[in-house]
């Protein structure tokens, strides 16, 4: 590679158009045509539909689940409902001691201003991909493959 001139802007800018352009990936725009699990998308600039076979889908636009640790410190309001309006609510009482086999049981909680923590929780994400929804998606091997990064948002 030669010297490059010019000021330190122009060089970062020689040195971009030297070594920065990749043609063998591609950023798209691309509307979802069907959603999960017989996803399809349409490009932008093409007139065929993308297949699932066709796709790779970041994880964060399917259904999953993980496992999370929660802690809080700070004062933390934590509530939850009575679901099933037959069942009365379980009043919680920290001082409570239960002995004997069984499975305890309750509908609803409510503890306000309280430290706590959850240990092995799971999380369960079901915000995946519907019929409608515009992405960001990245063409690779000359348009062979394409990786669906993320949801497009426009304001």
């Amino acid at each position: 590679m030669e010297r490059i001139e010019g000021s330190g802007a122009s060089q970062l800018v020689q040195l971009i158009r030297a070594i920065g352009y990749n043609s063998d990936m591609s950023i798209e725009l691309a509307t979802v045509t069907a959603a999960p699990p017989e996803l399809k998308i349409k490009v932008d600039h093409m007139n065929i539909e993308l297949e699932k076979d066709d796709l790779i889908v970041a994880q964060s636009l399917t259904k999953y689940k993980r496992k999370v640790n929660l802690k809080s410190e700070s004062k933390t309001k934590v509530s939850a409902t009575n679901m099933n309006p037959e069942v009365p609510p379980f009043n919680f009482d920290p001082g409570a001691v239960f002995v004997g086999q069984g499975k305890i049981s309750f509908t609803g909680i409510n503890v306000s201003s309280a430290d706590f923590s959850t240990e092995e929780a799971e999380l369960e994400f079901i915000d995946e991909l519907e019929e409608g929804d515009r992405v960001v998606v990245a063409g690779i091997q000359q348009g062979q493959i394409y990786i669906i990064l993320d949801r497009a948002v426009m304001y």
